[in-house]
Protein backbone atom coordinates (compact mmCIF):
# COMPACT_ATOMS: atom_id res chain seq x y z
CA UNK A 1 0.00 0.00 0.00
CA UNK A 2 1.43 3.49 -1.44
CA UNK A 3 1.87 6.06 1.84
CA UNK A 4 -1.21 8.01 -0.07
CA UNK A 5 -3.36 4.66 0.15
CA UNK A 6 -2.46 4.84 4.05
CA UNK A 7 -3.43 8.37 4.27
CA UNK A 8 -6.94 7.90 2.66
CA UNK A 9 -7.69 4.57 4.63
CA UNK A 10 -6.23 6.27 8.28
CA UNK A 11 -8.55 9.21 7.34
CA UNK A 12 -11.41 7.10 6.51
CA UNK A 13 -10.72 5.43 9.75
CA UNK A 14 -10.59 8.45 11.66
CA UNK A 15 -14.02 10.42 10.64
CA UNK A 16 -15.83 7.58 10.36
CA UNK A 17 -14.94 6.35 13.71
CA UNK A 18 -17.94 7.21 16.21
CA UNK A 19 -16.01 8.72 18.85
CA UNK A 20 -12.91 11.12 17.53
CA UNK A 21 -9.54 9.69 19.20
CA UNK A 22 -6.56 12.39 19.63
CA UNK A 23 -4.00 9.62 18.79
CA UNK A 24 -5.72 8.67 15.29
CA UNK A 25 -5.45 12.29 14.93
CA UNK A 26 -2.40 12.88 15.49
CA UNK A 27 -0.68 9.54 13.39
CA UNK A 28 -3.04 10.80 10.50
CA UNK A 29 -1.17 14.27 11.03
CA UNK A 30 1.88 13.04 11.26
CA UNK A 31 1.25 10.71 7.83
CA UNK A 32 0.24 14.23 5.82
CA UNK A 33 3.16 16.14 7.24
CA UNK A 34 5.40 13.29 5.37
CA UNK A 35 3.00 13.83 2.42
CA UNK A 36 3.34 17.49 1.60
CA UNK A 37 4.73 17.32 -1.89
CA UNK A 38 1.66 15.62 -2.45
CA UNK A 39 -0.51 18.69 -1.30
CA UNK A 40 -2.90 18.44 -4.29
CA UNK A 41 -4.03 15.20 -3.98
CA UNK A 42 -4.00 15.15 0.14
CA UNK A 43 -7.27 17.72 -0.27
CA UNK A 44 -8.56 16.54 -2.66
CA UNK A 45 -8.95 13.82 -0.38
CA UNK A 46 -9.85 15.38 2.50
CA UNK A 47 -12.74 17.33 0.92
CA UNK A 48 -13.92 14.55 -1.28
CA UNK A 49 -13.83 12.23 1.90
CA UNK A 50 -15.51 15.42 3.83
CA UNK A 51 -18.32 15.69 1.51
CA UNK A 52 -18.82 12.05 1.52
CA UNK A 53 -19.92 11.64 5.17
CA UNK A 54 -22.88 11.87 6.99
CA UNK A 55 -23.81 15.05 8.76
CA UNK A 56 -22.40 13.41 12.03
CA UNK A 57 -19.37 12.57 10.73
CA UNK A 58 -18.72 16.05 9.07
CA UNK A 59 -17.64 17.32 12.55
CA UNK A 60 -14.53 15.21 13.07
CA UNK A 61 -13.53 15.56 9.61
CA UNK A 62 -13.77 19.33 9.87
CA UNK A 63 -11.12 18.77 13.15
CA UNK A 64 -8.65 16.58 10.72
CA UNK A 65 -8.93 19.72 8.50
CA UNK A 66 -7.96 21.94 11.32
CA UNK A 67 -5.37 19.23 12.94
CA UNK A 68 -3.14 19.55 9.56
CA UNK A 69 -4.13 22.90 8.88
CA UNK A 70 -2.36 23.63 12.34
CA UNK A 71 0.72 21.23 11.97
CA UNK A 72 1.43 22.61 8.57
CA UNK A 73 1.25 26.38 9.78
CA UNK A 74 3.36 24.88 12.33
CA UNK A 75 6.12 24.15 9.69
CA UNK A 76 5.71 26.98 7.92
CA UNK A 77 6.59 29.18 10.39
CA UNK A 78 9.60 26.76 11.74
CA UNK A 79 11.42 26.68 8.53
CA UNK A 80 9.61 30.01 6.70
CA UNK A 81 7.67 28.35 3.77
CA UNK A 82 6.77 30.05 0.69
CA UNK A 83 3.73 29.11 -0.92
CA UNK A 84 4.22 29.08 -4.63
CA UNK A 85 0.43 27.42 -5.79
CA UNK A 86 2.40 26.66 -9.39
CA UNK A 87 5.37 24.80 -7.97
CA UNK A 88 5.88 21.17 -9.35
CA UNK A 89 6.19 19.73 -5.73
CA UNK A 90 4.38 20.70 -3.09
CA UNK A 91 5.17 22.08 0.66
CA UNK A 92 3.58 23.09 4.19
CA UNK A 93 3.39 26.00 2.56
CA UNK A 94 1.38 25.37 -0.96
CA UNK A 95 -0.72 22.97 1.17
CA UNK A 96 -2.25 25.84 3.16
CA UNK A 97 -2.78 27.68 0.01
CA UNK A 98 -4.71 24.89 -1.49
CA UNK A 99 -6.65 24.20 1.57
CA UNK A 100 -7.73 27.79 1.61
CA UNK A 101 -9.12 27.15 -1.86
CA UNK A 102 -11.93 24.67 0.11
CA UNK A 103 -12.33 26.40 2.80
CA UNK A 104 -15.58 28.38 1.57
CA UNK A 105 -17.15 25.15 0.69
CA UNK A 106 -15.57 23.01 4.16
CA UNK A 107 -17.58 26.24 5.67
CA UNK A 108 -20.93 25.90 3.66
CA UNK A 109 -21.27 22.25 4.02
CA UNK A 110 -21.09 22.50 7.68
CA UNK A 111 -23.60 25.15 7.76
CA UNK A 112 -25.75 22.87 5.66
CA UNK A 113 -25.44 20.25 8.15
CA UNK A 114 -28.35 22.61 10.04
CA UNK A 115 -27.11 21.61 13.69
CA UNK A 116 -26.37 23.94 16.55
CA UNK A 117 -23.77 21.43 17.29
CA UNK A 118 -22.10 22.39 13.74
CA UNK A 119 -22.40 25.27 13.65
CA UNK A 120 -20.63 25.84 16.66
CA UNK A 121 -17.79 23.30 16.19
CA UNK A 122 -17.26 25.12 13.15
CA UNK A 123 -17.18 28.95 15.01
CA UNK A 124 -14.72 27.38 17.42
CA UNK A 125 -12.29 26.13 14.89
CA UNK A 126 -12.59 29.24 13.14
CA UNK A 127 -11.78 30.95 16.10
CA UNK A 128 -8.54 28.70 16.73
CA UNK A 129 -7.51 29.62 13.34
CA UNK A 130 -7.97 33.45 13.73
CA UNK A 131 -6.23 33.57 16.90
CA UNK A 132 -3.00 31.52 15.73
CA UNK A 133 -3.23 33.11 12.07
CA UNK A 134 -3.47 30.06 10.49
CA UNK A 135 -4.78 31.06 7.22
CA UNK A 136 -5.06 34.94 5.40
CA UNK A 137 -7.14 37.52 7.59
CA UNK A 138 -9.58 38.27 4.91
CA UNK A 139 -10.26 34.79 4.45
CA UNK A 140 -11.02 34.04 8.23
CA UNK A 141 -13.23 37.24 8.12
CA UNK A 142 -14.95 35.94 5.23
CA UNK A 143 -15.27 32.34 6.50
CA UNK A 144 -16.69 34.18 10.02
CA UNK A 145 -18.83 36.12 7.65
CA UNK A 146 -20.21 32.78 6.54
CA UNK A 147 -21.05 31.51 9.57
CA UNK A 148 -23.00 34.68 11.20
CA UNK A 149 -24.62 35.22 7.64
CA UNK A 150 -28.75 34.65 8.07
CA UNK A 151 -28.43 34.60 4.34
CA UNK A 152 -26.41 31.71 4.00
CA UNK A 153 -28.88 29.80 6.26
CA UNK A 154 -31.85 30.61 4.43
CA UNK A 155 -30.49 30.29 1.09
CA UNK A 156 -29.62 26.71 2.16
CA UNK A 157 -33.39 26.29 3.76
CA UNK A 158 -34.74 27.34 0.31
CA UNK A 159 -32.64 25.01 -1.63
CA UNK A 160 -33.49 22.33 0.77
CA UNK A 161 -37.47 23.05 0.28
CA UNK A 162 -37.10 23.90 -3.16
CA UNK A 163 -35.39 20.43 -3.82
CA UNK A 164 -37.98 18.45 -1.58
CA UNK A 165 -41.11 20.12 -3.64
CA UNK A 166 -39.98 19.84 -7.12
CA UNK A 167 -38.95 16.14 -6.08
CA UNK A 168 -42.67 15.56 -5.02
CA UNK A 169 -44.13 17.74 -8.42
CA UNK A 170 -41.72 16.30 -11.00
CA UNK A 171 -43.88 17.95 -14.16
CA UNK A 172 -43.87 20.95 -12.46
Amino acid sequence: MSQIEEFESALKDVVQAKRLSGSKVTKLTELAMKLMKDDTQLVSMLYRTHKSLSASAKISSLYVFDALARAAKSQVNKQNLVGDVNAAEGNCATFLLKVQGVLEGLFKDMISVGTPEAKEKTQKVLDIWVKGNTFPSTMLSHLGDLLKSKDTFMLYAKYFHESIHFASHPYK
